[in-house]
């Protein structure tokens, strides 16, 4: 597939391209849930460092998350590519 792009209206339609053939990734839950252990884990770091105690609670979500996801691969429940 070419994608020399010479006119504003060719790039438009390849980006809409690209956004259709990838909309099933971005609407997926794993996303979501990926982007919810990202932040868990910033926050788990910034309350840990304030010394609160709630860090905890951010760092379980992170490391079941992890765990969780790591047995259903094993269980072959979840067959994304990684891990």
């Amino acid at each position: 597939m070419n994608n020399e792009v010479k006119t504003f209206r060719e790039a438009i339609l390849l980006v809409l391209h690209t956004w259709r053939a990838a909309s099933a990734f971005f609407f997926s839950i794993e996303l979501w849930l990926m982007v919810g252990v990202a932040a868990a884990t910033v926050g788990g770091v910034w309350l840990a460092f304030m010394g609160d105690a709630w860090s905890l609670l951010a760092f379980g979500f992170s490391i079941g998350y992890v765990v969780a996801r790591t047995v259903l691969h094993v269980k072959r429940i979840l067959n994304w590519p990684f891990i």
